[in-house]
């Protein structure tokens, strides 16, 4: 939300910015102040990257960083975060189109958030999130999912080989 004050009393400005306020605006009101505002505003909303995913016509809205992983159960998606798991009935494809490149498709049931992998078990072909909650990698992914993986510029997780030995992500 985006709250913009405007008063003759500047003695509200400092408790107008606690409350976090976009701008504040000390009348008289002038166009050009007011057209300055909205360009920013307009500015603001339309290139800031969206961190929220709406959906259910926005009754439902989730942080895209708590997202751990999303799986599809038929037509049903599970929304796994730290906190709790939420529902919707909507597409993969769809969802895919509303999230960053820190989100890849690594099973056909399943979609992770490369930020919160604390490890890859290759051997078992599993992910392993931060919250200790487990995402499969299914054959037809994997290549593609792997390359993705070792590419990420946040990654700093290792992986598991087969034999267990550990080596860094470069």
């Amino acid at each position: 939300m985006y709250l913009i004050f405007t008063t003759a009393h500047l003695e509200y400005a400092m408790i107008a910015y606690k409350v976090k306020t976009f701008d504040y605006i000390a009348k008289p009101l002038t166009l050009e102040r007011l057209e300055e505002t909205v360009e920013r505003l307009f500015n603001d909303i339309f290139h800031a990257p969206a961190n929220y995913l709406k959906l259910d016509n926005g009754k439902l809205v989730i942080n895209k960083e708590d997202i751990n992983y999303i799986k599809r159960n038929g037509m049903k998606l599970t929304f796994y975060t730290g906190s709790r798991d939420y529902e919707s009935y909507t597409s993969f494809t769809k969802i895919q189109n509303q999230l960053s490149n820190d989100f890849v498709r690594c099973h056909k049931s399943y979609m992770v958030n490369l930020n919160n992998i604390s490890r890859v078990e290759m051997s078992n072909n599993i992910i392993v999130l931060k919250d200790n909650s487990i995402c499969y990698i299914g054959p037809k992914y994997k290549n593609e999912f792997m390359e993705v993986f070792k590419n990420h510029e946040s990654i700093t997780n290792y992986l598991v080989s087969a034999n267990n030995a550990q080596y860094a992500n470069g």
